[in-house]
């Protein structure tokens, strides 16, 4: 009897104990941050490999942070922009910069880092193609990532600015940046527009391709907050972000989301990004 009233005591006391033993003492009665996450029409990729990929940085923000984090891969521009509107996500890190920077201008968001590397648009031919600059493409087949994405408002104000109006070409649109390429390598179009990011991008001179125009410097994976998010959040925050590249642990997560290192940043560069990607055309459903 004595046994048995002391492993009865013993099981209340760790059912009492259960929730502080599986929450831990950082996410007990807390409501998770999320984190979305969208690598456009760069990385051909779904869901549950997003997931896989980011594992490791979620776990490195959850512990700056002291919270839980819960990771959205949202794939969808439109669906992006429209959560960003309502403040859905408590942290959006994204290859395309152009719903952030509207994030940043429009909505409160505050930038905590972006990538060292800087990002181009490349207007791509093949290596026997004629064409030699941006003002030769006017009247050619032209193939672009999606209308109004990213990729394709960076073309349009490249074209702009040299006199030459994109709704007035032969354009065709590709979600995925490696059908961009093969299309132009095989003839189907005259000049491709990617992302230097892409694989396409990163590889296309090193196969024969050339590049006849590349975009102004661009910022590259940026992280931004909500504004939910407090200052002293952000800056504990980017601390720990900078320094991932500096030891074994952080550089191999970096490897894992494909960026080399990350630094500061503020509004500015994607202040000045808006003003001269122009407004947006209201997309046509």
């Amino acid at each position: 009897m004595i046994v048995r009233a002391a492993l009865l005591a013993l099981h209340v006391g760790l059912l009492s104990a259960g929730p502080s033993i599986a929450q831990g003492p950082s996410s007990r009665g807390a409501q998770p941050l999320i984190l979305a996450v969208n690598e456009g029409a760069a990385g051909n990729v779904d869901a549950t490999e997003i997931a896989l990929r980011y594992e490791g940085f979620k776990a490195t923000l959850q512990r700056a942070l002291g919270a839980p984090v819960s990771l959205v891969a949202v794939r969808d521009v439109k669906v992006l922009r429209s959560s960003v509107r309502a403040r859905s996500y408590s942290l959006i890190l994204s290859r395309p910069v152009d719903v952030l920077a509207e994030a940043i201008r429009d909505f409160g968001y505050q930038p905590v880092v972006v990538a060292k590397e800087t990002g181009y648009a490349f207007f791509i031919v093949p290596k026997d193609s004629p064409i030699r600059s941006i003002m030769q493409v006017d009247g050619k087949t032209l193939v672009t990532p999606d209308r109004y994405s990213y990729m394709w408002r960076i073309a349009a104000a490249m074209l702009r600015d040299n006199q030459i109006a994109i709704a007035k070409q032969n354009v065709r649109s590709m979600r995925d940046q490696a059908a961009i390429g093969w299309s132009v390598e095989n003839g189907f179009f005259d000049v491709g527009v990617v992302a230097s990011f892409s694989a396409v991008g990163r590889t296309w001179e090193k196969k024969g391709g050339r590049v006849i125009a590349r975009s102004r410097d661009l910022v590259t994976v940026p992280l931004v907050a909500s504004p939910r998010i407090s200052t002293a959040q952000i800056e504990r925050l980017r601390a720990v972000l900078i320094k991932m590249d500096s030891n074994e642990e952080g550089a191999a997560i970096l490897k894992q989301i494909g960026v080399g290192g990350f630094r500061e940043t503020s509004p500015g560069p994607f202040l000045d990004l808006l003003a001269w990607l122009g407004d947006l055309e209201a997309p046509k459903e």
